[in-house]
């Protein structure tokens, strides 16, 4: 429902300015800055740092804001508008949050109403909706049919939403139109008001008249109603069973669990509340269902996960952080709860980083199996209201006494009251980066600054450590703990190269597969075991072409070839989303000789499922596992062997421990390797290694087999990861790196230019790097083109800013941003988009 505004005492003298409260508000717009607002004297002893507030911001629209500051300085150039609500009585927001999200806003060079925007869960956030009223004194005007349809609807209903007027007129651009058209007339005025966007959710329950609590009044009812109502008879003894009728604590009894169990219809319980024997009431439930899990006892680690454990707790007295390298299925995770173990009970709190939802499943049956109803999970597959429902637990723990949270990078936003222990784990992977919208934040290295204002300790995790993770330990600012084995003594798989080149050549190729491969996968299936599939490009076919003049489809918003999706058979942009139908001829030449080029996991699903008819295949990739629960079901279907190939993209990479497992094939690694990207030869090293992880997981199996298709089998990275040798490629890395001056021996920022018009973009670019270059120097480089130089309508120039580690880096962002201010400010270049992108992955 809408929230109706309170009117205040506006009429203070000047000199009551002296004694005036005002507050600083941040509003999830994209502004640079805090707002000024007033506090009525009537709310000046509510008003409360963290609290949401309703107020008017611009001349109709009215937001949710929360308060970041109190004081009693009047703004200077204008004249303070009056806070209009207190939405909600407490703080939503602590002083800590606050403060990460300034330190996020200077990091990042993005406006707190970004940060705030990704911080809080949509039902904090309040929507404004546009109502339309109709004036009450109309001339006489000539209406068309939907105007007049329109008008005469306010003569029962006192407004109208723009929903209900499109529902009405039967499309958005009818309403739209009809609208503008009766503003135009001066028939219809606009109004704002602000909708909650989460409604509470309530449950009816049954309770017993008080009356029939004696058991004399109870048997004489049931005498009664056993020569007239059977089935309400029915209805009251089942009743009793479930209330614990004549206990010292009866309870209320779920209406709907009342029905189904006495198999009665709502009829004869409505007639029981008519009678006034029973009545309802509604109690707000909430949306995270309890799982009533018992706790394991004590896990067995081996030496070297002893060991571990107590080389990281010595590094978190001495530096607070410590990074574990373990090989994959070297039992990282165990020691991680064993650690969760200590830190629960000193009464903190732990926060469980994961870079991929995928990843949540399986991690979150193990450790609800060790730590039962404390582990909650936060992540965007949940709804808005789940995640509002978490949010609020922390703030204030009630029945849900969540000390364990398992999430992707957005729970670093959560409302944390005694943060010990932030794990992230799979530190390495570029999912801890938001690209898009602002902040641009890196979870794992907001994670350092969040522990730091909590007093609290981190941990990363990985078998495949970021570079920049393994430069801190070497400038021994992170304690590096090392677990070199696999658990229970399995070996680590054997890592063979198929030369797709020399394949092709010798027409052995089975469609995109090597026959090393599937010898390999053929061996599996016949022994009952299970394989997985990596290839990084979901969808059928990358490419479409023209065989006789070379076109192929492109989108027309961005500059891209369109993918071809069978299931849909539809050609769709992985960039903007837009599709079309594939052409039947070349709208260039007219030849109908079209062919498809390359290979996405949907075509391999397609494919292996006819050379393999009697293995059941299955694929996860983003179009797979759209929905809530759907990566849950892949993966349970996989872990009951009900999947026997599962082909993926990178959700099948890490973090999954599936006995079974006999052969992993990695379908095209130089698609990985021949990325221009300074960082393109560690992130291929890891994706290979963390998907090559998966296979021969079992101890009492066979050693797992990993068959890497390329056709540079002597490339060094492909090498390295044959012969698992980690130490060798973050050597190389490193010293490239310091050559070429690449993070982390310098830092990144790179700046975007984008607009409508390319013309406009490219002289806009190369002004502000002229700007830029004042100050920066050979710091700056660019602008030019990217790869893809048009995105949704918008072309697009870079620049690249490198500031060595020794220069105040505060400064360097401060002139920066200020330079981008100044160029947006002219008229000429208000229309562009200027991008900030600080830290790139």
């Amino acid at each position: 429902m809408g929230i109706e505004r309170l009117e205040y005492d506006k009429d203070e003298t000047s000199e009551q300015e002296v004694f005036a409260h005002f507050v600083e508000v941040i509003v999830s717009l994209h502004v640079p800055g805090s707002f000024t607002y007033r506090v009525p004297s009537q709310l000046v002893e509510e008003i409360k740092i963290g609290q949401q507030v309703l107020v008017q911001f611009g001349r109709r629209k009215v937001y949710a804001a929360v308060v970041c500051a109190k004081h009693h300085k009047a703004p200077e150039t204008h004249t303070a508008k009056y806070i209009l609500e207190i939405l909600q009585p407490e703080p939503i927001v602590t002083h800590l949050q606050l403060k990460l999200w300034d330190w996020i806003s200077k990091y990042y060079m993005c406006y707190h109403g970004d940060v705030m925007n990704a911080a809080l869960p949509g039902g904090f956030r309040l929507s404004s909706e546009t109502m339309i009223t109709r004036f009450e004194a109309l001339p006489t005007l000539e209406l068309n049919t939907r105007e007049h349809l329109l008008l005469s609807t306010f003569d029962t209903r006192s407004q109208l939403s723009m929903d209900d007027i499109s529902e009405m007129l039967g499309s958005n651009s009818a309403a739209y139109n009809t609208v503008n058209q009766l503003i135009a007339k001066k028939a219809i005025a606009l109004h704002e008001v602000v909708k909650e966007k989460v409604n509470p959710r309530y449950e009816t329950y049954i309770m017993l008249n008080p009356f029939y609590e004696e058991e004399k009044e109870m048997s004489q009812l049931f005498n009664g109603l056993e020569k007239r109502a059977k089935a309400q008879t029915a209805i009251m003894m089942r009743f009793v069973e479930l209330s614990k009728y004549g206990t010292s604590s009866p309870i209320p009894v779920l209406r709907k669990e009342l029905l189904e169990l006495s198999g009665a219809s709502s009829t004869s319980l409505k007639a029981l509340i008519d009678k006034e024997i029973l009545y309802e009431i509604k109690e707000e439930i909430g949306r995270i269902k309890d799982k009533t899990i018992s706790a394991k006892g004590p896990l067995e680690l081996n030496q070297e996960q002893f060991q571990a454990l107590e080389e990281i707790k010595k590094g978190m007295e001495t530096k607070g952080k410590a990074l574990l390298h373990g090989v994959t299925s070297s039992g990282k995770t165990e020691v991680y709860i064993e650690l969760i173990k200590e830190y629960l009970s000193r009464g903190e709190q732990v926060l469980y980083l994961v870079p991929e939802i995928a990843l949540t499943t399986q991690l979150i049956q193990r450790l609800q199996a060790h730590f039962g109803e404390k582990v909650a999970v936060y992540h965007s597959h949940y709804s808005q209201a789940e995640r509002l429902e978490i949010w609020q637990n922390l703030l204030n723990p009630g029945i849900h006494d969540h000390r364990i949270i398992v999430g992707a990078r957005s729970a670093i936003f959560l409302p944390f009251k005694n943060l010990g222990l932030v794990i992230v784990d799979e530190e390495h992977d570029s999912s801890f980066k938001q690209y898009d919208p602002a902040p641009r934040y890196q979870a794992r290295d907001v994670s350092f600054v969040l522990a730091n204002h909590h007093d609290a300790h981190v941990l990363l995790g990985s078998a495949t450590p970021s570079v920049e993770s393994i430069h801190m330990c070497n400038g021994d600012k992170m304690k590096l703990v090392h677990m070199k084995k696999r658990y229970g003594g399995i070996m680590m798989p054997e890592v063979l190269v198929a030369d797709i080149s020399r394949e092709r050549r010798r027409r052995t190729m089975t469609s995109h597969f090597t026959s090393l491969l599937m010898e390999h996968v053929n061996s599996a299936l016949n022994d009952g075991k299970q394989v997985i599939l990596f290839q990084n490009r979901r969808g059928y076919n990358p490419l479409w072409q023209c065989e006789q003049c070379g076109w192929n489809p492109g989108c027309k918003r961005c500059d891209v070839s369109m993918t071809y999706h069978k299931a849909a058979h539809l050609l769709k942009c992985h960039y903007c989303g837009s599709s079309t139908e594939p052409p039947i001829h070349c709208p260039s030449c007219g030849s109908k000789e079209l062919k498809m080029l390359g290979f996405g996991t949907e075509k391999i699903e397609d494919e292996l499922s006819n050379i393999l008819p009697q293995a059941k295949v299955q694929r996860m990739d983003m179009d797979t596992t759209r929905g809530k629960n759907s990566h849950a079901k892949i993966l349970l279907d996989f872990e009951q062997r009900n999947i026997d190939v599962l082909i993926g993209t990178q959700m099948v990479t890490k973090g999954l421990d599936f006995a079974n497992v006999a052969v992993v094939g990695i379908l095209n690694a130089d698609l990985l390797i021949n990325r221009s990207d300074f960082r393109a030869f560690e992130r291929a090293y890891q994706l290979m290694t963390q998907v090559a992880g998966r296979a021969g997981r079992d101890s009492a199996g066979q050693r797992g087999k990993v068959i890497i298709q390329t056709v540079q089998p002597e490339h060094w990275v492909v090498r390295n990861v044959v012969d698992h040798s980690y130490d060798r490629l973050i050597d190389q890395e490193l010293l490239e790196r310091k050559n070429f001056k690449y993070p982390p021996f310098v830092r990144m920022i790179n700046i975007l230019v984008s607009h409508k018009k390319q013309e406009l973009v490219e002289h806009g670019a190369h002004e502000l790097a002229r700007k830029l270059k004042v100050f920066l120097g050979e710091r700056l480089l660019g602008p030019q083109f990217p790869y893809i130089s048009r995105i949704k309508d918008r072309y697009r120039m870079e620049m690249m800013i490198k500031i060595e580690r020794e220069a105040s880096i505060t400064k360097a962002k401060q002139q920066i941003q200020t330079t981008i201010d100044r160029f947006l400010s002219e008229k000429e270049f208000k229309s562009i988009r200027v991008t900030v992108d600080v830290d790139p992955q």
